[in-house]
């Protein structure tokens, strides 16, 4: 009998086991379901939001593209420096001119002296809003206006300069025309030598204007394949440079040589379309402008100098030279 019972023992045993273990499988195939579950719906959540993120950038570059430019500032070499070398007067030249290259040696040694520089801008610029710049100068405070759309890499040049003090205490060294038929009546500022030759180091990219008024050409400059000139209007401020475009598919020679030098724009003026416009000078501004205009000028010795830099011949150019009245920017800021 204690066989028996305990054969029925065992056999209860046995089914309680089989039981549990059955449990235990099932309990066993529910938590890998589940945990397979957890890790689809991680993977899933982790590729959503990978896309998202991979979305975002493309969106975040994209508005970053609209909303700056790259803009290539190019340091200046050494040996293009205007003043790196002595400016004389050569033997040969007659006496009778000797007085003017003097002149003309004078003012280079005294620009010489009064070089300036600046650090180079920032390559990634704002394409668009304005800047106000403050001009406290000898013939009263002003504004200009300058809008990125049209010049940003331009206008941050010239806003990087004002913030570091490139324009305090310079004064406005060339004016042109002033006569009733001058085609190009400006005042030419932003250069500390006072030469024309000054510059902070570095140069700034063509940022060439469009939109504005097309001058029709005779006959004969249309022939001679020269560009059409635009008119700059009244109160332009535009920014000086080199720039030669290539006579029948030649080269273009002085490209992005704009710096610092600047002009303001007194009378509707034609000249080629290739200088980026940064703004635009206020009514007090032009009514300064106004006054040095009729105050005249002194006209600018001009030169030519052999390969060691001796003066071999002077000449003048009427409508043509510094102001008589004075522009001086004493401090220039930023709104």
């Amino acid at each position: 009998m204690k066989k028996g019972i305990t054969a029925v023992a065992t056999n209860e045993q046995r089914r309680q086991e089989a039981k549990r273990k059955l449990e235990q499988r099932l309990q066993t195939q529910q938590q890998a379901a589940r945990r397979r579950q957890i890790i689809v719906i991680s993977i899933s959540t982790v590729l959503t939001l990978a896309a998202v993120a991979a979305v975002g950038t493309v969106v975040g570059i994209k508005i970053n593209n609209n909303r700056y430019k790259t803009c290539d500032y190019t340091a200046t070499p050494a040996e293009q420096n205007p003043f790196g070398k002595a400016l004389t007067i050569a033997p040969t030249l007659t006496p009778d001119k000797r007085g003017q290259a003097q002149q003309a040696v004078d003012e280079f040694n005294k620009g010489k002296a009064a070089q300036r520089t600046s650090p180079l801008p920032s390559k990634r610029e704002l394409k668009k809003g304005t800047v106000t710049a403050r001009l406290a100068t000898s013939q009263g405070d002003f504004e200009i206006t300058l809008d990125r759309s049209s010049a940003a890499c331009n206008v941050a040049a010239i806003t990087s300069l004002i913030r570091n003090k490139y324009y305090d205490n310079t004064t406005c060294h060339r004016m042109t025309g002033g006569t009733p038929e001058a085609k190009l009546t400006v005042l030419q500022c932003g250069d500390p030598t006072g030469t024309g030759g000054g510059a902070p180091g570095w140069s700034s990219p063509d940022e060439f204007p469009t939109g504005l008024k097309i001058v029709p050409q005779t006959q004969q400059e249309a022939a001679s394949g020269q560009p059409n000139s635009v008119v700059y209007p009244r109160g332009t401020v535009a920014i000086a440079n080199s720039y030669q475009p290539g006579q029948q598919g030649g080269p273009a020679s002085g490209e992005n040589s704009g710096s610092a030098q600047l002009f303001i724009v007194i009378k509707d003026s034609q000249l080629p379309p290739y200088y980026s416009v940064v703004g635009k000078v206020d009514a007090t501004g032009l009514a300064a402008v106004d006054k040095v205009l009729a105050a005249g000028l002194t006209p600018r010795v001009q030169y030519a100098t052999d390969q060691n830099g001796a003066i071999t011949d002077v000449a003048t150019t009427p409508g043509d030279g510094a102001p008589k009245l004075p522009l001086t920017f004493t401090k220039v800021s930023i709104a």
